[in-house]
């Protein structure tokens, strides 16, 4: 049908705009917090606090949630593209985990930057030494609730993806080769992440997983091109 089309297209582009502020987002934390987030966490907590660092902080992790917003759509638009040709309970499985762990990205990077800011001006507020001390070890407690907050997220990202990369396996639309790789590349993540916990990987592949979920994004879009009105 054209409106399954129209989904599906629609998706893709969501998908594919989400990725793309995921990944601006990456290289502005590699240009541009480097230099800060290498200092103590005094100095950390008083450039949160500062402008532009607040300015920045604040944006660039609601960016992020609205990234994780737009996934919701990319996913019900890959469960709805998988479905034309058979219906799968791994496909729907693949679906509802998706979006607690797009959901849980929202509620995550949302609280985290508020954090960031709030806990930033806190501190430059502070008149006395012992006061910042008590701040800087109240930040470092908190930050640890975003370990465990990341960690719950890996868990309904990584195995949605996996459902769907064994979906994909039987798919016209995507085939063995690029199913087999998402089972790998989110598998060989999953292990690493859960080996490592609840400290994150020295080992990171997360460029190459991310990759692959555009590749697939792609030819999401590339997919509905090739689809018959009556699909």
């Amino acid at each position: 049908m054209e409106q399954n089309k129209r989904m599906i297209k629609l998706s893709s582009i969501l998908g594919i705009a989400g990725f793309l502020i995921y990944l601006g987002l990456m290289i502005l934390e590699q240009f541009y917090w480097k230099n800060v987030l290498a200092q103590s966490t005094g100095d950390i907590l008083a450039a949160f606090g500062s402008p532009p660092h607040s300015q920045v902080t604040i944006g660039s992790h609601l960016l992020m949630a609205v990234a994780g917003i737009l996934f919701i759509p990319a996913f019900l638009g890959l469960k709805k593209l998988l479905e034309i040709e058979k219906e799968r309970f791994s496909i729907t499985l693949g679906t509802i985990f998706g979006i607690i762990a797009s959901a849980i990205m929202v509620i995550q990077m949302s609280v985290q930057g508020t954090v960031m800011v709030k806990m930033g001006k806190m501190y430059l507020a502070a008149s006395e030494e012992s006061q910042k001390q008590i701040i800087s070890i109240l930040y470092k407690g908190v930050r640890n609730f975003d370990i465990g907050i990341d960690l719950a997220f890996d868990c309904f990202f990584f195995t949605a993806w996996i459902l769907f990369g064994y979906a994909m396996l039987k798919s016209k639309f995507f085939g063995r080769i690029f199913g087999s790789l998402g089972i790998i590349l989110f598998s060989l993540t999953a292990l690493i992440n859960i080996w490592t916990a609840p400290n994150p990987p020295s080992i990171e592949i997360g460029p190459l997983v991310s990759l692959w979920v555009l590749a697939v994004f792609i030819q999401m879009y590339r997919a509905f091109r090739k689809l018959s009105p009556t699909s």
